[in-house]
């Protein structure tokens, strides 16, 4: 069976051992939590979602010199309209990129390690992130300016070989979804975007895979100084925030587990930007306001003022986190992926979950499709 993920509290979807199908998983979003309207999205996307949250003269002249001065380095007008889906609605589709690019490294090297399609209904009432794992396998469709392309490959290898407009162009075959907007962040910027929280907490999961089980309970990360991880929230500063999302090797899930940790990430900051009391002291937004938005990178219409104020009605536990559908892990063209589909061309046979979600998105009918697709629900 296909399978598809669920929101913060809840798990991703996992792969079965020997990458077999397995239980489909979704789950509504997490009760309780954070109420302060003014918050949604993306935190480390929609900066000015925040910004529109709080008042004041200095604020609103913040927010809309950080919207003239965001780096508008994709033209989304770049890709021939006849090669786009048609737009059906006024529901917002925004594609979230987090980019393994670091500073100092060439950035022709970079790929996309988090690709989050967040769907906003057209009354504002809901929100939805949608996780494309890296390693699913499909087809990247021709595109005259990309090194590669017209092939079947890793879904992260689009953004190596033609850049965020070729990673568009795959999402948008993929799903037959307009993408309205890009926000992209790196590594760099998510530790800027943390640091000028001071911090997150965060829920450690403790590793389960074999040989990386610890005592005490917690993870230890393979890169760098191997920091250590405790079991249980944790507060953290902006690297230590990347080090432990981006750990996958030390849990059975592995590359599920991660873009749990990054969905959980993105809640951690929103609820962050909350308790340091950054939409209530105008300085503390200003400041906040102003580090963030050398962070990110967005296309060439995005208006984060305008985005920030039809998203203002909007309470943080009304994102609801999901993974794309798909048949769980596997080998294809001598190399380990997740599955999408027996024919990434044709997913209606072998993967109609998929498919449905996708329409769903592109009808403005998410809630339904969550309502139609219970197996497997947590609280």
């Amino acid at each position: 069976m296909t399978q598809y993920g669920s929101n913060y509290r809840g798990s991703a979807s996992v792969p079965p051992a020997g990458g077999s199908g397995g239980g489909a998983r979704v789950a509504q979003a997490a009760a309780g939590g954070p109420t302060r309207r003014g918050l949604i999205g993306s935190g480390i996307g929609l900066v000015a979602s925040i910004a529109a949250a709080g008042g004041g003269f200095a604020v609103w002249s913040t927010a809309n010199s950080t919207n003239a001065d965001l780096d508008r380095a994709f033209d989304l007008d770049a890709i021939p309209e006849e090669d786009r889906p048609e737009r059906l609605n006024q529901a917002l589709n925004l594609l979230v990129i987090g980019s393994d690019h670091r500073e100092g490294n060439d950035e022709s090297d970079a790929r996309s390690d988090t690709t989050i399609l967040m769907h906003v209904s057209e009354d504002g009432n809901a929100a939805y992130g949608i996780s494309i794992p890296r390693d699913l396998y499909v087809y990247i469709p021709e595109d005259p300016d990309a090194t590669v392309s017209d092939t079947i490959d890793k879904f992260n290898a689009a953004y190596a070989w033609g850049g965020v407009n070729l990673t568009v162009r795959t999402i948008e075959n993929l799903t037959g979804v307009r993408i309205d907007h890009i926000v992209e962040i790196d590594f760099g910027g998510l530790v800027e975007v943390v640091d000028a929280l001071d911090s997150v907490t965060m829920d450690i999961e403790p590793a389960d895979a074999d040989g990386y089980i610890t005592d005490p309970p917690g993870v230890e990360s393979i890169h760098g100084d191997h920091r250590f991880f405790p079991a249980g929230p944790t507060e953290l500063t902006g690297e230590e925030a990347l080090d432990y999302v981006r750990q996958r090797y030390q849990y059975n899930e592995g590359d599920f587990a991660r873009m749990r940790h990054q969905q959980e990430l993105i809640k951690a900051i929103m609820d962050s930007a909350l308790s340091a009391g950054v939409l209530t002291d105008e300085d503390k937004l200003t400041s906040f306001i102003a580090s963030t938005s050398d962070a990110v990178k967005v296309d060439t219409q995005f208006n984060a003022v305008s985005t920030a104020i039809n998203l203002m009605d909007m309470r943080s536990d009304d994102l609801v986190f999901m993974t794309t559908p798909n048949l769980g892990t596997g080998t294809q063209g001598g190399q380990s992926v997740v599955i999408y589909a027996d024919d990434p061309q044709d997913p209606e046979p072998s993967n109609p979950e998929a498919v449905s979600l996708w329409e769903a998105v592109r009808d403005d009918r998410v809630e339904e499709w969550i309502a139609a697709n219970p197996e497997g629900e947590e609280e």
